[in-house]
């Protein structure tokens, strides 16, 4: 009987075995990003081109114009953005223990995020601990070179601490 039953099991994985394999070797395929083809254009025909003038064409002459590419946001860049709008809102009513907890799941999300430390450093000189705000907002402050506001806060902060 316990042989019977172990060759039906070893049955049921030789079946569903390669039928696994497909479906993950599907799936990966499946996210996978498109690629582009690379192969000639479009045929070209033979003969004489026709011959126009640069006056007589002048917008081939002009460059054309490209919209600026718009600044999407990853979702993980979202899931920060409003993890520290959240944070924010527990330190102006001053439940600090709350607003580090959620500074520091964003810190988790995106640890290169000057705001984030900002947020840590505030929060955490609320509750006292001075040293370890200034650890913060030296360590934000490396990091804020691409944002002017949250440099100068920091700055401000990094002042009123060292006194």
């Amino acid at each position: 009987m316990i042989s019977l039953r172990r060759h039906r099991t070893l049955d049921v994985r030789r079946f569903f075995r390669p039928l696994i394999v497909a479906t993950i070797v599907f799936a990966a395929t499946a996210c996978a990003p498109l690629q582009t083809t690379t192969g000639a254009g479009a045929p070209v025909e033979q003969g004489q081109p026709e011959q126009i003038s640069p006056a007589e064409n002048p917008q081939e002459l002009s460059p054309k114009k490209i919209a600026p590419a718009r600044h999407t946001l990853s979702p993980a860049q979202r899931a920060v953005t409003s993890l520290l709008k959240e944070g924010w809102a527990y330190y102006r009513i001053e439940n600090h223990e709350r607003s580090i907890a959620i500074a520091e799941r964003a810190q988790r999300l995106d640890p290169q995020r000057a705001e984030v430390y900002l947020l840590l450093a505030k929060s955490y000189l609320a509750l006292g601990q001075s040293q370890l705000a200034e650890q913060l907002g030296q360590r934000g402050l490396l990091l804020s070179q691409n944002d002017a506001t949250v440099r100068r806060r920091l700055e401000r902060l990094l002042h009123d601490i060292r006194g």
